[in-house]
């Protein structure tokens, strides 16, 4: 402890004052560090919700894209092709874009997380199937009329089964997105993915019981199964009309509500008749892009990138943000200490020369010009420079104080000349009442002398 203590005794007042501060320094650097890397993580965390975002909305090209496939072997293969418009014509056609869509979704897998890898693992993995369906089609000679409906309904089921585990994959990842209008967009896109294949399945369970049944739709079972069909249809439906937040202009804008309404109808009128006209059934949902769910899909997608890439953006400029600002208050912390370090050094430093400049020459010379004094002259006070220091805090009392030092010491040697002077001068009278004594001494002798 005594060491301690003589050491910072020995160390100059700069050093004792950098290492008095450098605590506070090393605190603030150690906070400043802990905050960047927690924002640091919050943009990671960002980037992860915008990742997952993005992910969930991924699979809609690849789900699409055999949707389409299915859909123009659901309309070749009963030879309706021409009466019906549908995104992508042609066999080749259908199935470059699906080819596609799964090479640029297993592209997009590579470079993302492996927890979003893990999920649809099993749905690609399903996807080796498709060559089989495909062959399975073109090893089929059978005529392109209605009576190919049974045919094609085996076929259809059979898409259907490698598009259903992308579902379950997609909400799965929605789920695990915190931020609230991201997961509500989320949400949207998966149930808008699940209406569209709800009214592909909803239809052509209609037109295949109504054409193969001879009394068309009139058993339970399929009243039942077509009557939940259609309940899991209206059922998305209602979720995708009561988005709210950014996504209600989604809504109000691209919301087929047409398209909703025709095929209700057309789905009451099959579950009453127990029969539908193909016709009819194919032109209520034959619609525009824009004005089916694909449209309001397109846009729904456009929303939650251009969300997830604000939330990014936003985390990125916080962290951006932050770190400058904390190399601003780090500068200017240090810049300060620099500035209170040299207002305090500086007038230590000035003070201690100015002492030193008094203590060996200014004073002693006063001193000594005033202790010549020749005898007879005046003794007067020379002017001496005091010590001054542009402060106003205790180094400028200390310069005070030895201000005072110094005019005392002046007079202090000015009491001394004087009082030498005084002694002079005592000695000097004594001097002439020891001379006058004597001369009246040797007056009386002589005196004496002549009386004898």
């Amino acid at each position: 402890m005594l060491t301690g203590e003589t050491t910072l005794r020995r160390l100059p007042i700069r050093t004792k004052l950098a290492v008095a501060l450098a605590v506070p320094l090393l605190a603030l650097v150690a906070v400043t560090v802990l905050e960047v890397v927690k924002t640091s993580s919050d943009v990671a965390d960002v980037r992860e919700q915008t990742e997952l975002a993005q992910a969930a909305i991924g699979p809609s090209g690849i789900i699409t894209a055999l949707q389409n496939e299915r859909t123009w072997l659901a309309v070749e293969l009963i030879g309706q092709q021409d009466g019906f418009e549908v995104p992508v014509r042609g066999y080749d056609e259908t199935r470059a874009q699906t080819d596609a869509a799964i090479a640029s979704f297993r592209d997009d897998l590579e470079s993302g997380s492996r927890a979003v890898r893990e999920v649809f693992q099993e749905p690609l993995a399903n996807l080796d199937g498709l060559a089989e369906v495909r062959a399975d089609i073109d090893a089929s000679t059978a005529p392109r009329t209605p009576d190919n409906i049974e045919f094609a309904g085996e076929i259809f089921d059979r898409y259907t089964d490698l598009i259903r585990p992308f579902f379950s994959a997609t909400t799965r990842i929605s789920l695990a997105v915190d931020d609230p209008t991201l997961r509500q967009g989320t949400e949207l896109a998966d149930a808008v993915a699940r209406e569209i294949e709800a009214l592909s399945v909803l239809l052509r369970s209609v037109i295949v019981d109504s054409t193969l049944s001879e009394g068309g739709i009139d058993q339970s079972t399929e009243i039942a199964h077509i009557a939940a069909l259609h309940s899991d249809f209206q059922s998305y439906a209602d979720v995708l009309r009561n988005g709210t937040g950014p996504y209600a202009r989604l809504i109000r804008e691209h919301y087929p509500e047409d398209l909703v309404t025709s095929v209700n109808e057309q789905i009451e009128m099959a579950l009453s008749t127990g029969r539908v006209d193909l016709g009819t059934v194919l032109d209520a949902v034959n619609v525009p892009r824009d004005e089916a769910f694909t449209g309001y899909q397109d846009n729904l997608h456009a929303l939650i990138v251009e969300r997830a890439a604000e939330l990014e953006s936003a985390a990125e400029n916080r962290r951006v943000w932050f770190g400058a600002l904390a190399v601003l208050a780090l500068g200017v912390a240090v810049v300060l200490t620099w500035l209170v370090s040299r207002s305090i050094t500086r007038p230590l430093q000035s003070l201690t020369e100015q002492a030193k400049e008094m203590a060996e020459r200014r004073l002693p010379d006063a001193v000594l010009d005033i202790l010549e004094t020749p005898l007879g002259d005046d003794v007067e006070v020379p002017e001496v420079e005091p010590i001054t220091v542009r402060t106003r805090d205790e180094v400028a009392d200390v310069a005070e104080a030895l201000n005072t030092v110094q005019d005392s010491a002046l007079d202090l040697a000015v009491e001394q000349a004087v009082l030498r002077r005084n002694i002079a001068d005592s000695f000097v009278n004594l001097g002439r009442r020891n001379q006058n004594l004597l001369g009246r001494q040797l007056d009386f002798i002589t005196e004496l002398e002549s009386n004898e």
